[in-house]
């Protein structure tokens, strides 16, 4: 049965290969033509120099997105030659199949995902009140 398993996820890691080629392949695409797109901000008037720069400031924000979900990708296809993808970089445990084939580049297992969320909630509410604290002890 175990052996059945095994079979089912190679032929689903395989698919799930070539989503993550193609998605890679569209983002380099995608972020050669943003480097491409380069706008002077020394023409047109006030509104259109504002424009062109809040147009930047947006590309600039997704090329940085886009770079990060490709290291992401690489990250899984190395995992996958390596015999390695689908388990959790935490825990240890397999990343359930309907996980991996929503977000085909996830490094952790639902568990792991929601610990680590929760966390990173924790601190921003701790850095945040600390920082009230620190603010209102220089009020007048």
């Amino acid at each position: 049965m175990y052996f059945r398993k095994e079979l089912d996820m190679d032929s689903n890691f395989a698919g799930l290969k070539k989503i993550l080629m193609k998605r890679r392949a569209k983002l380099l695409a995608a972020l050669k033509t943003r480097k491409s797109e380069r706008t002077d901000l020394r023409h047109g008037d006030d509104i259109d120099q504002a424009e062109s720069a809040y147009e930047q400031e947006m590309s600039y924000i997704f090329r940085g997105r886009e770079s990060d979900e490709i290291k992401a990708i690489n990250a899984a296809l190395a995992k996958i030659n390596k015999g390695t993808y689908g388990i959790c970089d935490n825990c240890g445990e397999m990343i359930g199949m309907k996980r991996l084939e929503a977000m085909p580049f996830v490094k952790y297992c639902v568990d792991c995902q929601e610990e680590f969320e929760k966390k990173r909630e924790f601190e921003t509410v701790m850095a945040t009140s600390s920082w009230d604290e620190d603010e209102g002890e220089n009020e007048f």
